[in-house]
């Protein structure tokens, strides 16, 4: 026994410790994250959850989970939201608290489709901006308040990977927004500057779609407002959309829902813009409803470009970029 090589038992402890390394990275992404139970959703303190009290069924087949972190100056706190059944579908996103009908056509979609969906929560009063003090993703210096989806950067690792490490293999991110109506210098007091039309032209009374915009074909009337678009981005290098991108795109705007490839050059903190530049590999759509007081009806946009993507951009089970 004395002169028996110990080859065998070191091979079994080094393998045992590497089983214990691999399951412990496997963990990771859950650790940090907070079971709650039906009886405790009031203690998050979130508007969402408050204004959705009453609804029968609202969260049926979904498990609740929160983290609370800091980073760079502010505190945050994500909610997510995963069906029980089916976890293994998209990663829904909704970065911005102020966007009440992105967030319930979020839970519809994690029911209908399965998947794993997740929210900022800025608190009580369901502010659009994180309230703090410090560096915000890409912006230059120190800033007063945060913009959760400007806060997408290598600088935000924490931020960042709280939201892409819910992402099941193959899978892709879709991402859920409200929009103001018209944008801004289109003399009816629109804001900002997501629109499917070009806005130079649309001043000089022309309707034409904007650089790497598609307008729809027959649309729906509820769909064929020019605040509604879904959206994929491309490297501004490549030229022009990768094939399977154009070919996404258009699929999308024949179903009946303008569509626009995002130029990217350099990154503005976005999702959108983060994962084309440092993670291409991982499928991105950007699902753009007007809003409206009749919250169930700015959801059902979603929920229309939704399904235009997942069945217009499906190569096998993965959607395309």
């Amino acid at each position: 026994m004395l002169y028996e090589p110990p080859m065998r038992i070191i091979l079994l402890t080094l393998f045992a410790s590497f089983a214990t390394l691999l399951s412990s990275s496997a963990r990771t992404a859950d650790d940090d994250w907070v079971a709650i139970t039906p009886a405790s959703y009031s203690q998050l303190a979130d508007d969402d959850l408050r204004r959705n009290n009453d609804v029968a069924g609202f969260l049926d087949g979904i498990s609740v989970a929160e983290r609370r972190f800091s980073e760079n100056g502010f505190d945050w706190h994500l909610i997510r939201f995963t069906n029980v059944a089916k976890p293994d579908g998209p990663l829904w996103m909704v970065p911005h608290d102020d966007e009440n009908a992105a967030f319930d056509a979020m839970i519809a979609a994690v029911k209908d489709h399965g998947g794993v969906g997740i929210a900022v929560n800025s608190g009580p009063g369901s502010l659009r901006r994180q309230a703090g003090y410090g560096v915000c993703g890409v912006r230059p210096g120190k800033a007063s308040s945060c913009d959760p989806n400007r806060n997408f950067d290598e600088r935000t690792p924490l931020f960042t990977s709280a939201f892409l490490s819910q992402r099941a293999e193959g899978q892709p991110v879709i991402a859920l927004h409200t929009n103001t109506h018209g944008f801004s210098g289109d003399g009816k007091g629109g804001r900002g500057e997501i629109t499917i039309v070009d806005r130079d032209a649309y001043r000089r009374g022309e309707i034409k779609a904007r650089a790497g915009g598609i307008l729809a074909v027959d649309p729906q009337p509820h769909m064929a407002n020019y605040d509604t678009i879904g959206l994929t981005a491309y490297l501004a290098g490549a030229g022009k959309p990768p094939e399977d991108t154009a070919k996404c795109g258009q699929a999308i705007a024949n179903a009946g829902v303008h569509f626009w490839h995002e130029r990217v050059g350099q990154s503005d903190g976005s999702m959108s813009n983060y994962l084309i530049l440092n993670q291409p590999e991982i499928p991105y759509f950007n699902a753009e409803s007007r809003a409206d007081i009749d919250l169930a009806l700015s959801a059902s946009r979603h929920a229309a470009m939704v399904n235009a993507y997942l069945d217009g951009c499906v190569s096998g089970n993965k959607p395309a970029p």
